[in-house]
């Protein structure tokens, strides 16, 4: 898709360490996750940023993308998968069951006006 041709061209961009790569090929399962949650998840819930469910979201999000921006900062392919690797790949692990997870929920009926 356009996304993933995105984000190969700012790690080609940052220059040629494959952290860079690893990175930004990480990113759009990230972004399909979100994606899929504003579809299936976010209208059984308030728009506010500040609802519990948006305070949720904020700092799921924030913990993946730490754990993804850790390769972007170390560079070095080995670097980077020792450190993903003590951390049991949880970031792809995690988005790739809730993927799996939410794709399965029906569609929110949409309201009448």
């Amino acid at each position: 898709s356009n996304l993933v041709l995105t984000y190969i061209m700012s790690s080609f961009w940052h220059g040629f360490y494959p952290g860079y790569y690893m990175f930004f090929l990480s990113i759009p399962l990230l972004t399909a996750c979100e994606r899929l949650s504003v579809k299936k998840i976010s209208p059984y819930f308030s728009p506010n940023d500040y609802s519990p469910y948006g305070i949720l979201a904020i700092v799921s999000t924030t913990i993946v993308l730490n754990y993804f921006t850790q390769a972007f900062q170390l560079l070095s392919f080995e670097w980077a998968t020792m450190n993903w690797k003590n951390e049991y790949f949880f970031g792809h692990i995690v988005l790739i069951i809730y993927y799996l997870a939410v794709s399965k929920l029906p569609n929110p009926k949409k309201k009448e006006a």
